[in-house]
């Protein structure tokens, strides 16, 4: 961005940098696109604020806001960033982009894998239906299962929430589901599965009942109501390993700052049609990595985001973001698992079937990418936010090493590290966001899925 930027100024000049005294004495330029349009994003936000988080001085961003001056191309794009308002718009409204509008459209596009995306939602009805409303419909049409469906809730108290939807297949006759039934079943409802970003709680057994697909409500895609929270970085990231809660404290903060929510791995469930629950495709990590480079390189001119990554056993992401380390956004939380959850972590994948490699071993692993992720995370240490996550209480592991699991436990460990994040935010970066309007955000149920 900075030397687009600095290209851009030797085309157009800085016209502003050579104004007189006396143009600042008139409110000429309040009428024009680009003043109306930063008077509105700017909202109820103090000038004062505004001028902190800019880094700029008052009285200017008084003059500019008053529509005495007009900004140069930098106090432009600081003032579009201090406001998650786009840059390439701002400053295409200020005259300094002209006959570049078509860059714009092209950015847009291929930060959202526009053109995959589109391809795979014509695949699907067009009706109304929610995920798994959707999925079961598809299931009933395959004419060889009963099928029903149950919502998963979870977490305690007042941080309960509707956290997904289960749809579960019987098979018509008496017995278990055969492997070829389940293959046809996965084959028919492939399309639903990509988008929604759903998946089998398990994998195919000898002697299984009934398959249980599991569709994401909490964490799946979203994006925010149009009233952003102002003061907060354009885009923010949150990483961390399996169990770690990255998608569940993305998803908290995005309720929490009203910005739109995703996970690289539903969003390149979406755009290139995988499915979750095929751990072993080798194409898997590359599509996810893939959107977490397009998430990173975009960060301060696309949509305003809150998005999250897991680092499991692969700290690649994590270097793909540390090349971000010229630019402010994203903003990143490390969830960074200690070793108790570690330990029960590897237990847990190889009793779920997430890893072909015995307990051991995938601790050795784990370990291993943590590490790295902790290395590859140094050259943005300024802008990384760490928080520990921990084993909450009531997952366990037995003496015979099984991992008892404790899903309210997690959530509401989830939960508390979303609102440490966003206290941490404030307190560590100094972000000049009403606190308590997004801590009461976060727990507010009746906005949450």
């Amino acid at each position: 961005m900075h030397l687009i930027l600095l290209w851009l100024r030797e085309l157009t000049g800085d016209h502003a940098a050579n104004m007189s005294d006396e143009s600042k004495k008139t409110a000429r330029h309040l009428n024009e696109p680009w003043c109306q349009e930063l008077r509105a994003a700017a909202g109820t936000m103090t000038r004062a604020q505004l001028a902190e988080a800019a880094n700029m001085s008052k009285a200017k961003v008084q003059d500019i806001l008053g529509g005495h001056m007009k900004p140069s191309m930098d106090d432009t794009a600081r003032l579009a960033e201090a406001l998650n308002y786009p840059k390439l718009r701002l400053l295409a409204l200020a005259g300094y982009l002209e006959g570049l509008s078509n860059l714009l459209t092209y950015l847009d596009q291929i930060e959202e894998q526009a053109e995959r995306m589109e391809h795979s939602a014509k695949r699907l009805p067009g009706d109304p239906l929610s995920g798994a409303t959707r999925i079961a419909n598809t299931a009933l049409t395959e004419g060889n299962f009963e099928v029903s469906m149950r919502p998963l809730f979870l977490g305690t108290g007042d941080r309960r929430r509707h956290y997904a939807d289960r749809v579960v297949l019987r098979p018509l006759h008496d017995g278990p589901v055969s492997e070829s039934a389940r293959t046809r079943v996965e084959a028919a409802l492939y399309d639903e599965l990509a988008w929604f970003g759903a998946g089998f709680t398990e994998g195919w057994r000898e002697g299984t009942m009934a398959l249980t697909i599991n569709v994401p409500r909490f964490v799946g895609l979203r994006r925010g109501s149009g009233t952003p929270l102002l003061g907060v970085p354009r885009s923010i990231a949150v990483v961390g390993g399996h169990w770690a809660g990255s998608a569940d404290v993305a998803s908290f903060l995005g309720y929490a700052f009203d910005y739109d929510y995703s996970h690289v791995a539903f969003v390149a469930s979406r755009a290139f049609s995988r499915l979750n629950h095929h751990y072993n495709d080798r194409f898997r990590d590359r599509d996810r990595l893939e959107v977490a480079r397009t998430y990173v390189e975009g960060s301060d001119l696309g949509r305003i985001r809150v998005w999250a990554a897991d680092t499991g056993d692969a700290e690649t992401v994590a270097s793909i973001i540390a090349t971000s380390r010229t630019r402010k956004t994203p903003l990143i939380i490390h969830l960074r698992p200690t070793d108790e959850l570690l330990e029960w972590t590897a237990h847990a994948r190889s009793a779920q079937r997430h890893t072909l490699a015995a307990p051991g071993e995938d601790l050795r692993a784990l370990h291993v990418a943590r590490g790295k992720t902790d290395e590859a995370l140094l050259p943005v240490a300024n802008k990384v936010l760490v928080l520990p996550a921990a084993l909450p209480s009531g997952a366990r592991l037995t003496p015979t090493g099984e991992a008892v699991d404790s899903p309210d436990g997690f959530f509401d460990m989830w939960a508390s590290l979303a609102e440490q994040a966003i206290r941490g935010m404030r307190e560590r970066f100094r972000l000049p966001f009403n606190l308590q309007a997004a801590l009461q955000r976060l727990n507010d149920v009746k906005i949450q899925v």
